[in-house]
C-alpha cells in the first residue's frame, strides 16, 4: 500500500482507493476530484489523508486502522461494488462516510453523485444522430456499481434506436484502453464508434487508430467520458463529456462534514457535464 500523504499527519476525512498503482497519477479525473476536496477541506481547518490499496479487504482494514487511531473522522468511498464490503465495515465502526453511488447503493449512508443514466443516453443520442449502427464502450471493472449502470444504459439507449451495441472491459489505464481498441477496429464487424469510460483510455484508442492508419472520425468516431486537456489538444480533437471535476470533489467533502458534523444522512447530485463535441465525431 502506498501512502500518499504521510501517516504522521494529523487528518480529517480519509480516501482510499482501490486500483491499480499507475492509474492515480495518469487520471485527471482524481487530480481534479482531489483538488476540490482539499479546498473544501481547507476551507474548514481539515485535512486529508489518502492511500491507494490493492482490495477491496486492504481497503477495509485501512479504514479499520484509521478508525482506531482516530486518524480519520469520515471517510469517502468511491468505485462501489454492490453488497460492498466496505459499507458493512463502516457501519459497524460506526464511521461517518459519503458514498459516490446512488442512494439506492448505499442505504444509511450519505451519498454524492451523477446521473449515469441520462449522460449515457446523450451520448448514443448525438452518435446515433451521425448515421452510427453500431456501437461499443470500452468500460471500467465490471465489479463497479457505477460500471454495470452504464453497461444497462447504454445497451437500453442502443436498443430504443436499433443500433448494434457492445461492451469490452478494461481498468481505465492506457494498456488496457489500447488493447481494447485494436480487439475492435481489428475485426471484419468492427464498431463504428466507441465511447470509453475515460480520457486516458480515449487517447490510448485514438493512438491505436493513427498506429492502425483508421481515420478519427470517418473510420471510427471516439468519446471519452471525462474531459481533460489532453483531449483539447489531441489531433484530431476528441469529443468528451466535460464534468467539473473539482467542484464535484468539493461538493461530496462538503456533504461528509456536514455528516460529521451532525451525524444526518445526506444526498447530493453533481452538475450535469456538457457533452463537448469535437473532431472525434
Amino acid at each position: 500500500m502506498t501512502s500518499l500523504h504521510s501517516a504522521d499527519v494529523e487528518a480529517s476525512v480519509g480516501l482510499c482507493l482501490h486500483q491499480p498503482r499507475r492509474r492515480v497519477p495518469m487520471e485527471p479525473f482524481w487530480q481534479r476530484f482531489i483538488t476540490g476536496a482539499e479546498e473544501a477541506l481547507a476551507a474548514r481547518g481539515h485535512r486529508l489523508l489518502m492511500k491507494v490499496v490493492e482490495s477491496l479487504d486492504d481497503e477495509v482494514r485501512v479504514h479499520a486502522r484509521w478508525h482506531e487511531e482516530r486518524r480519520v473522522r469520515g471517510v469517502i468511498v468511491a468505485d462501489l461494488t454492490p453488497a460492498d464490503p466496505r459499507l458493512a465495515s463502516l457501519s459497524a465502526l460506526g464511521m461517518p462516510a459519503v458514498a459516490l453511488a446512488r442512494p439506492d447503493d448505499a442505504p444509511g449512508f450519505s451519498t454524492f453523485t451523477d446521473d449515469n443514466v441520462e449522460i449515457v443516453d446523450r451520448v448514443v443520442a448525438h452518435l446515433a444522430e451521425r448515421g452510427h449502427r453500431h456501437l461499443a464502450r470500452v468500460t471500467g471493472p465490471a465489479m463497479y456499481v457505477h460500471t454495470q449502470l452504464r453497461d444497462e444504459a447504454f445497451a437500453r439507449s442502443c436498443e430504443a434506436r436499433g443500433i448494434r451495441h457492445e461492451r469490452h472491459e478494461a481498468d481505465f489505464t492506457a494498456d488496457s484502453g489500447a488493447a481494447a481498441t485494436r480487439g475492435l477496429v481489428t475485426r471484419a464487424d468492427a464498431p463504428s464508434g466507441i465511447l470509453f469510460d475515460n480520457d486516458v483510455m480515449a487517447l490510448a484508442g485514438l493512438e491505436v487508430c493513427r498506429e492502425l492508419e483508421l481515420a478519427v472520425p470517418e473510420r471510427v468516431a471516439i468519446v471519452a467520458w471525462d474531459d481533460s486537456v489532453a483531449l483539447q489538444l489531441a489531433n484530431p480533437t476528441v469529443t468528451a463529456l466535460a464534468h467539473d471535476l473539482t467542484r464535484y470533489g468539493r461538493g461530496a467533502t462538503e456533504l461528509l462534514l456536514d455528516t460529521i458534523a451532525d451525524g444526518r444522512v445526506r444526498t447530493g447530485r453533481a452538475e450535469p457535464p456538457r457533452l463537448v463535441i469535437r473532431e472525434s465525431t
